[in-house]
């Protein structure tokens, strides 16, 4: 891991933060903002937490551990993609079937477009940074 990486990673960190805060208070405050209402935070939340388990942003990529399930969610990229992507489906399945259950709302099918998008960008750029991190070990010893 590359410090510049690390740099990246933990601005990223901060920014979709900020992003999805704006979005859920926006949304809360019951603001007719569009985009920033209708889809910030579905596209911030995801990523921001896929960063979060998988500790991209701490100087040393140490991962959280979550309550009930550890490390669990936040060992492999592909287990981090899967894992909130599906909680994210079942949310807004959840709304389909339970509009006015626990989490109330209105199923939108670019709610779930939105979580692909933001964490399809950070699984990409997680996966490019181990494959060179693994192509530079490689040369480093021969």
């Amino acid at each position: 891991m590359s410090y510049k990486m690390n740099k990246y990673w933990t601005s990223f960190y901060w920014i979709l933060l900020a992003g999805w805060i704006t979005g859920a208070a926006l949304f809360m405050a019951r603001v007719k903002g569009g985009f920033l209402t209708n889809y910030l935070s579905d596209v911030t939340f995801p990523a921001w937490f896929y960063i979060h388990i998988r500790g991209l942003w701490t100087k040393d990529r140490k991962m959280p551990k979550l309550f009930v399930f550890g490390q669990f969610f936040g060992i492999s990229p592909e287990r981090a993609l899967i894992a909130i992507f599906f909680v994210g489906i079942i949310s807004e399945f959840k709304t389909l079937f339970w509009p006015s259950g626990i989490i109330t709302g209105t199923f939108d099918p670019f709610d779930i477009l939105s979580y692909s998008i933001g964490l399809l960008c950070c699984y990409y750029f997680d996966k490019k940074e181990t494959y060179t991190d693994n192509i530079d070990k490689c040369i480093r010893s021969t």
